[in-house]
């Protein structure tokens, strides 16, 4: 079985990070024949260089955006370029069957996101099978922008299946428009032999981080303003580093917020890293703080290096069972969960353990291979009875 792979982004964003596990899985495991095709030419088109996976780059995009900058001003600009691309695209689109893939030997298309459509263009054009791989919610912690007329009917008519990372996604999805008949709940797999060990330490801190793109979605101000809720005689031994690509203008906000507050020693900004399981063993909790996220594969990270997860949103993680939760927004109830986290040492421990050994049972990268090979077969063994809507 032969599988053109899409990605949407660099190989340092999520998406693509468990893309590629999930694809060295299927090869390793399952014996599919992975062809990876990449936006432009990235890390992960060298990455599958030197693990011997066939790969392209081609331009191809976005049939829709999210909104993330803290200005309207900003978004709007942004917008305005990404529909002009978008335009574009309808035209440059066409080339991509003649970019060196040979066609007669592509078995199924799977699109790593929603947000681009090359996929069921080529669909259209080959006939070849088309599986869409929904991470995000439709209506998330950003405003989406749609730049395809009718978008919602247009990607429900240009699929064979659809994944849903969490079975919130298929709700969210079924609601705008999509086949929930056509929807299979997948959950994201986690690569658990990746995670180091934690460093144990005895100094009486509490090392916390929070990873993913600092953006005003993401809530990562929430965490400072429920670390200045902290008692002093906590507030002092708590520290927090955010590893990711910022947002120049939110940046300044939570600069300026440190600053204010003389958070300065106890706040590190770390930029993007390339090696989270790596980072993860410095640190005891991970926190989630988005408006809402579509599975929260940070969560599923912290988890799998045994961290205490304190999170908003997430299917994975169970208050005070294996992770602490909290709703967006609610500044008292985080601060009250890194409180716990610092005065409990042991039960947050023990949460955190469970935690780990719950990524390790129902979410190891195997079972999730497992489960997308099965539904390949579904798919190639049965002819689909979509139509198309150009």
């Amino acid at each position: 079985m032969k599988v053109l792979f899409i990605s949407t982004a660099d190989y340092k964003y999520g998406a693509a990070r468990t893309q590629i596990d999930m694809i060295q899985a299927l090869k390793d495991t399952h014996g599919v024949l992975p062809v990876v095709l990449t936006k432009k030419h990235n890390a992960l088109n060298e990455l599958c260089d030197s693990q011997g996976i066939e790969n392209y780059s081609y331009w191809y995009r976005d049939i829709m955006a999210g909104s993330a900058y803290s200005s309207p001003f900003l978004n709007l600009a942004k917008h305005m370029v990404k529909y002009m691309l978008y335009l574009r695209g309808a035209l440059t689109q066409k080339g991509i069957m003649n970019c060196g893939i040979d066609w007669n030997e592509v078995d199924l298309i799977h699109s790593n996101h929603i947000r681009v459509d090359i996929g069921a263009y080529i669909s259209r054009k080959t006939g070849i099978p088309h599986i869409w791989h929904i991470k995000e919610l439709n209506h998330g912690h950003v405003k989406i922008v749609h730049y395809k007329p009718h978008c919602y009917r247009y990607i429900n008519h240009n699929a064979d299946r659809f994944i849903a990372v969490t079975k919130q996604v298929k709700q969210y999805w079924s609601e705008a428009g999509l086949d929930s008949h056509r929807i299979e709940v997948i959950y994201e797999g986690v690569d658990t032999d990746k995670f180091l060990p934690r460093k144990k330490r005895n100094d009486g801190k509490l090392k916390m981080v929070c990873v993913g793109r600092i953006e005003k979605s993401k809530g990562q101000m929430q965490i400072l303003q429920a670390m200045v809720g902290l008692p002093e005689g906590v507030r002092r031994n708590v520290t927090l580093s955010m590893a990711g690509e910022p947002y120049p203008d939110y940046l300044r906000q939570l600069q300026a917020f440190i600053k204010k507050n003389a958070l300065e020693k106890q706040v590190k900004f770390l930029g993007y890293q390339d090696n989270i399981p790596k980072l993860l063993s410095n640190y005891d909790v991970g926190i989630l703080s988005s408006k809402g996220d579509a599975f929260g594969t940070v969560v599923a990270e912290y988890m799998a290096a045994g961290l205490l997860p304190i999170a908003t949103y997430t299917e994975l993680a169970t208050h005070r069972e294996t992770g602490l939760r909290y709703q967006f927004g609610d500044i008292e109830k985080l601060t009250e969960n890194i409180r716990f986290a610092y005065e409990n040492r042991d039960e947050a421990e023990e949460i955190a353990y469970r935690g780990q050994q719950e990524i390790r049972g129902r979410f190891s990268i195997a079972k999730h291979a497992a489960e997308i090979y099965g539904l390949y077969g579904k798919v190639l063994n049965q002819e689909s009875n979509t139509s198309v809507i150009n």
